[in-house]
């Protein structure tokens, strides 16, 4: 009980992006609202890592594998600037406002709008987002 075997982290796009938002939204519930857009990452770091993970290992879940070239200082997420510092019940529709998207902007705490930050070309199996309710979408 004392010494929990550490795993390692090799997640989707897709578990990316569903750990970002119980991220983020563990800070909302925590803080009242979601945290600026500029310092998202920095705001939900503390909040991905498990008792079972080493924090390099929990660090992997900003970087999104489809991004290539991949390295250091590439993640591929971005928030929607449309959330920041909102409370989720001020925004209108939570099952099609977008929190977290793959953007083509690849620098940490990368934010904005996802239409203008749309990977073009697609990224393999299309641009993912996650919307405040939870819900795995396509960008379009």
């Amino acid at each position: 009980f004392d010494n929990p075997e550490m795993r390692k982290y090799e997640g989707t796009s897709r578990d990316n992006l569903k750990a970002l938002h119980t991220a983020l939204m563990l800070y909302h519930d925590s803080e009242g609202q979601f945290p600026d857009a500029a310092a998202w990452m920095d705001a939900i770091k503390n909040r991905v890592k498990g008792a079972d993970m080493a924090e390099e290992e929990a660090m992997k879940k900003f970087v999104n594998p489809m991004v290539q070239p991949g390295g250091a200082g590439s993640f591929g997420y971005a928030m929607n600037d449309a959330a920041s510092k909102k409370y989720k019940d001020d925004l209108k529709d939570k099952g099609k406002t977008i929190l977290i998207f793959d953007s083509r902007e690849t620098g940490w705490n990368a934010h904005g709008d996802p239409k203008a930050l749309m990977p073009s070309p697609p990224r393999p199996g299309g641009n993912l987002a996650i919307t405040v309710d939870g819900t795995i979408v396509k960008l379009k």
